[in-house]
């Protein structure tokens, strides 16, 4: 990661929970449901997506560079009776050999990553071939949102540990040959 606000997983932790009860919870839950067998989720932050695994699932691994976040994740993961297995980890370089997972969840990480192509590369690597990637992310906005995006980049990043909100994920998820076409666009 680029760029580490020190304060941002604090910040994060206490902000999330709004904004999940305002419109992220019932997003995560609908991507989530999307998820099944052995689940790689790509930075874990502080565990929120944890709430939402459906019985499908049979076994959670995460990576997360940050280790206020893995403690948080590693504490809510214990209250919920969750079992996962969280490493130190970027996306760019995970740490887990080729076909391990059956789904692979990122979200709202792609925004943070160093090099989007490489850990989308990475996510094709680890997932079995007909493996799912599950992806809940912001993205730019067309229009005035997206020039509104572009503007506030650079300080938004500083901010947000990196974070640059004016990312074009859905055409880099392609581009990694992905299929997109099942995505859903919601404006925020």
């Amino acid at each position: 990661m680029k760029h580490r606000n020190p304060l941002f997983p604090y910040i994060y932790g206490l902000g999330m929970p709004i904004f999940d009860r305002l419109f992220y919870r019932r997003y995560r839950r609908t991507a989530m449901s999307l998820a099944t067998g052995r689940l790689l989720i790509v930075g874990l932050g502080p565990g929120t997506d944890l709430m939402f695994l459906p019985p499908t699932v049979t076994s959670v691994a995460a990576v997360e560079p940050e280790a206020a976040m893995r403690r948080m994740a590693g504490a809510l993961a214990r209250r919920c009776g969750v079992e996962v297995d969280i490493l130190d980890g970027v996306g760019e370089a995970i740490p887990f050999p080729d076909n391990s997972f059956d789904s692979v969840h990122a979200g709202l990480v792609l925004c943070s990553v160093d090099d989007v192509a490489a850990t989308l590369g990475e996510i094709r690597r680890v997932l079995a071939p007909g493996g799912r990637l599950v992806v809940l992310e912001h993205v730019r906005g067309d229009g005035l949102m997206g020039r509104f995006q572009d503007l506030i980049a650079k300080p938004w990043s500083w901010l947000a540990s990196g974070c640059e909100p004016n990312r074009r994920t859905v055409e880099a998820i392609a581009a990694a040959g992905f299929d997109t076409s099942g995505l859903r666009s919601v404006r925020r």
